[in-house]
C-alpha cells in the first residue's frame, strides 16, 4: 500500500503536518508532542543547521544567523517594496542575487528563500516519517490565497529541494473550509477570516454538500501576527528608551529578544487580563539593561486596533467582488493563531453580525483540510487505508529528549519568549449553532447529480436554494452573480483567431491590440495535478461526482472525545527566571488543547472550485497591459490568442507576462518572459502561432504554443524572475542533503 499524502500548512511563523487515513484527519506531533513546528532555520557556528523549536530559541542568542518569517518574501524580486520593508525588520541580511531574486547572507554563505523554505519542509517531512514510521514523499501544501505565480512556483521548487513531491497546492482558506464542511451536509455561504503569522486573507465560498466553490478572495501580505508583535515590541522599546535613554531598536540582537517577549505577551493577554514582562540583561551600551513592564489587555488592544481594522478593508474588498453584504453570509470561520485575540473575535462578530465559528483549532484546521484533499488525490487506495498508527516514544527516549531540551535552554537568556508550541489556551467560546438557512431535500425530489455529464454538469445554483428558503418563510440573501455560467465549454468561448502583427518584443513600436478575454470555463470531473516538480509530468486524479447529493438537518459531525496532551509536551511556565531558562506557555490553568481528529466516514471525494487571485496578462506597446485571464476566474483555466509574425522569416518572438489588475504593465507584478523559438520561415503575417495560458488547480501557470499551419504543439516554460532552472534546483538539493547530513 502506498504511503499517505501529507497535508502541510507551511506557515510564516509555524507549520503543521497532518494525515488522513480514510478514518480521520489527524495532526502529527513532534517527538515531544508539539503540533506546531516553528518555521525557523538557524545556522550554527560549526556549519550545521537547526530547524524548528531549537532554531526559534536561537533567535534569542544568534539573531544575525537565524532566519524566520520569509514566507511572505518567497518568490518576490529583490526590488519589491515588500522586501525593502522586511530588510528594516530583520537582524539577518537580505541581499540581491544575479537573477534579481532575494537571498539570505549568513556566515559567509548565501541561501535562496526557496532553500530556507526547503529546510522547513524537510523538517516537516522528518517529523511525519518519525510519527508514522514509514517514508513520506508526497504532500498537498497550502499557500495564502493572495500568493502570485512567482510565490507559488518558488514554494513548489522548495518542495522539490526538500525531497517532497507537491502533488497539489491549495489556498489556505479553501483547505480550512474543506476541514469544516467536508461531510457535514451543509448548504451555506461561508467567509474564511484567515489572520496568520504573516498574511491576512478573506475568502468567501459557497458550500453545497461536498462541492466547495470560491466566490472571491482578497488579502494583505503584510498583515499578520508578526506585524502585531513588531508593533508591541516597538512600544516596549520606546518605553525602555524613555526610562534609560537607550534605543534598543538600534541593537538587532537586543530588539530580537524584545520581539520574542512581545509575542509571548500577546499570547498571554488572549487568556488573561494582565501580564508582567521581564527581559533581563539586555546588552546596552553602558552595561546590562533590564526591561520590566506590565501590560494589560486594553493597552494591547489600543496598540493593535488600527492593524485589526485594516483587515476589514480587505473584507469589504472580497465582499464587493462577490456582490455580497456581511448579512448574506451564513457562517464566519476563524483561521490562524492571531484569531485567538479577543479583540479580533469581537471585531469579527461586530462586522459580520454573527459569532465566528471556532470548533476546530485555528492553528490546525488548514493542515487538516490539506490532508483530506491529499486523501482524495490518493484515489481509492488511500480511502481504503486503515487507521495509521502514531509511533510512540519509550519513556527512556522521552526523558532523553527532555533532558537535551533543558540543557539547551540553560544557554538561553532569562526571559519569556514566543507563543507556546504545546498550544495551551483558555477554553474558546461555545460553538456557534448551525445556521438556519439550511434545507433538507424532499424525499420525492430526484438527486441533484444523477449521472456524470461533463457537458451538462454545473454546481447547484443558489437560486434554487433561495426558492426553497422563500417557501419555508426564510429571508433570502442578496443574489450573487459575478461568475459566468459553468456550463460553457472551450468551443463556446468565442475565441475568434486574431491575425496580429507580433514584433520581436511586444513593447516595440508596432501596436498590438488584444481584446478582452471572457472568463474560461470551469473544468469539472478531474483535477490535473503536477507531480514531477519542474519535469512537467501530470497525473489525472478523477473526482467522484456521481454520488447523489443529500441535505441533512445541518450541523457538523460531533468531534471525538479529547485526548490528553501527548507525553513529553512542555510544562507551561509563566514567569521569567534567573536560572537562565525560558518561560513558555500562556500562564493560565487551562488544560492543553489536543489535536482534534476529524472523522471522515465514507464520503465522496470533494470538488474544489477555486479562483485565481490576480489577473494574468501580457505587455503591449506603450507599456500597457492586456488581461488574458481575469482576476477571480475559476481555475483550472485557459485562455488563448493567435499571433502572427511581424517581419519576414522571423524565427522567434518574446512576450512579457505580468500578474495584476492595472492597465499599466509597470504597476503590475512582472512574472517573466515567454520565448517562442523555432518558428518556420515565411513572409510577415503568414506564420501564425496560438499561445495558450493555462492555470492548473494549484494556480501554477503553464504556456502552450501551437503552430496553426502545421498543428505542431510546443510546451514553453516561462523564465520566471528570480526563479531557478532544473540544474540549479538539483544543485540546491545536493547541498541540502549535505547540510542535513551534518546536522
Amino acid at each position: 500500500m502506498s504511503a499517505p499524502i501529507l497535508g502541510i500548512d507551511l506557515g510564516t511563523t509555524n507549520s503543521v503536518v497532518a494525515v488522513a487515513d480514510g478514518v480521520e484527519a489527524r495532526v502529527l506531533p513532534t517527538e515531544l508532542g508539539h503540533r506546531l513546528i516553528p518555521s525557523v532555520v538557524s545556522f550554527r557556528p560549526d556549519g550545521t543547521i537547526a530547524v524548528g523549536e531549537e532554531a526559534r530559541e536561537r533567535r534569542l542568542i544568534d539573531a544575525r544567523n537565524t532566519v524566520y518569517s520569509v514566507k511572505r518574501l518567497i518568490g518576490r524580486p529583490y526590488e519589491a517594496p515588500e522586501v525593502s520593508r522586511a530588510k528594516q525588520r530583520f537582524a539577518f541580511d537580505l541581499v540581491k542575487n544575479a537573477s534579481g531574486g532575494v537571498v539570505v547572507d549568513v556566515r559567509g554563505e548565501t541561501y535562496t528563500l526557496t532553500e530556507i523554505s526547503a529546510f522547513v519542509l524537510r523538517e516537516i517531512k522528518r517529523v511525519a516519517q518519525v510519527a508514522l514510521g514509514e517514508p513520506c514523499h508526497q504532500a498537498v501544501v497550502t499557500v495564502p490565497a493572495n500568493f502570485n505565480e512567482l510565490q507559488r512556483s518558488a514554494t513548489k521548487a522548495a518542495g522539490r529541494v526538500a525531497g517532497l513531491d507537491i502533488v497539489r497546492m491549495v489556498n489556505e482558506p479553501t483547505a480550512a473550509a474543506l476541514a469544516y464542511g467536508y461531510g457535514a451536509g451543509r448548504a451555506e455561504r461561508v467567509a474564511i477570516y484567515d489572520l496568520g503569522g504573516g498574511t491576512f486573507d478573506l475568502t468567501i465560498l459557497e458550500l453545497e454538500e461536498d462541492v466547495f466553490e470560491v466566490l472571491s478572495t482578497a488579502g494583505d501580505s503584510f498583515l499578520g501576527g508578526d506585524d502585531l508583535d513588531l508593533t508591541i515590541a516597538q512600544h516596549m522599546a520606546r518605553n525602555l528608551g524613555q526610562e534609560t535613554g537607550w534605543d534598543a531598536t538600534s541593537d538587532p540582537q537586543a530588539f530580537e529578544r524584545i520581539r520574542a517577549a512581545a509575542e509571548w505577551a500577546k499570547c498571554q493577554l488572549s487568556a488573561q487580563p494582565v501580564v508582567k514582562v521581564e527581559v533581563e540583561d539586555l546588552e546596552g551600551p553602558e552595561g546590562p539593561v533590564d526591561l520590566r513592564t506590565v501590560m494589560d489587555r486594553p493597552e494591547l488592544e489600543d496598540l493593535i486596533r488600527e492593524q485589526i481594522d485594516r483587515s476589514f478593508e480587505v473584507c469589504d474588498e472580497a465582499l464587493t467582488a462577490a456582490g455580497l453584504r456581511p448579512t448574506d453570509l451564513d457562517s464566519v470561520v476563524l483561521v490562524g493563531g492571531s484569531t485567538r485575540i479577543p479583540l479580533v473575535r469581537e471585531r469579527v462578530e461586530h462586522f459580520f453580525g454573527k459569532t465566528p465559528r471556532t470548533e476546530i483549532d485555528p492553528d490546525l484546521v488548514v493542515a487538516q483540510g490539506a490532508a483530506i484533499l491529499g486523501l482524495t488525490l490518493a484515489g481509492d487506495g488511500g480511502r481504503k487505508r486503515r487507521r495509521l498508527d502514531i509511533q510512540k516514544k519509550t519513556s527512556a527516549e522521552l526523558d532523553r529528549l527532555r533532558k537535551l531540551r533543558e540543557e539547551r535552554r540553560q544557554e538561553l537568556p532569562p526571559q519569556p519568549a514566543f507563543a507556546p508550541t504545546a498550544q495551551v489556551e483558555a477554553p474558546p467560546p461555545p460553538p456557534t449553532p448551525p445556521p438556519q438557512a439550511l434545507r433538507k431535500k424532499p424525499k420525492a425530489e430526484p438527486s441533484l447529480i444523477e449521472e456524470l455529464d461533463l457537458d451538462e454538469l454545473e454546481p447547484v445554483s443558489s437560486n434554487s436554494l433561495k426558492a426553497d428558503l422563500a417557501r419555508l418563510g426564510f429571508d433570502t440573501p442578496k443574489p450573487v452573480s459575478t461568475a459566468p455560467s459553468l456550463r460553457r465549454d472551450l468551443d463556446s468561448l468565442g475565441f475568434d483567431p486574431l491575425e496580429l502583427d507580433l514584433p520581436d518584443h511586444l513593447d516595440s513600436d508596432v501596436p498590438v491590440d488584444l481584446p478582452t478575454v471572457d472568463a474560461p470555463p470551469r473544468i469539472h470531473g478531474q483535477a490535473k495535478v503536477g507531480v514531477g516538480g519542474a519535469s512537467g509530468r501530470e497525473n489525472t486524479a478523477p473526482f467522484q461526482l456521481d454520488d447523489p447529493l443529500a441535505f441533512d438537518d445541518g450541523g457538523l459531525p460531533p468531534l471525538p472525545a479529547l485526548e490528553s496532551e501527548p507525553p513529553g509536551s512542555a510544562t507551561p511556565l509563566t514567569t521569567s527566571r534567573r536560572d537562565g531558562t525560558l518561560a513558555f506557555g500562556t500562564g493560565t490553568d487551562a488544560a492543553p488543547i489536543p489535536s482534534p481528529s476529524l472523522s471522515l466516514g465514507d464520503r465522496p471525494a470533494p470538488l474544489l472550485m477555486d479562483v485565481t487571485p490576480h489577473a494574468l496578462g501580457v505587455e503591449l506597446t506603450g507599456g500597457y497591459a492586456q488581461v488574458l485571464i481575469r482576476r477571480h476566474a475559476p481555475i483550472p483555466a485557459e485562455a488563448a490568442r493567435v499571433f502572427s509574425t511581424g517581419r519576414d522569416d522571423q524565427d522567434s518572438v518574446s512576450i512579457r507576462v505580468c500578474q495584476g489588475e492595472s492597465e499599466q504593465f509597470a504597476e503590475n507584478q512582472p512574472l517573466g518572459e515567454v520565448e517562442l523559438t523555432g518558428l518556420p520561415a515565411g513572409p510577415r503575417g503568414t506564420v501564425r502561432v496560438q499561445v495558450a495560458f493555462q492555470l492548473d488547480a494549484s494556480g501554477n501557470l503553464d504556456v502552450k504554443a501551437i503552430d496553426v499551419t502545421s498543428g505542431r504543439e510546443q510546451v514553453i516554460r516561462i523564465n520566471l524572475l528570480g526563479g531557478a532552472d532544473d540544474q540549479e534546483l538539483d544543485a540546491l538539493s545536493e547541498r541540502h542533503e549535505e547540510l542535513v547530513g551534518n546536522a
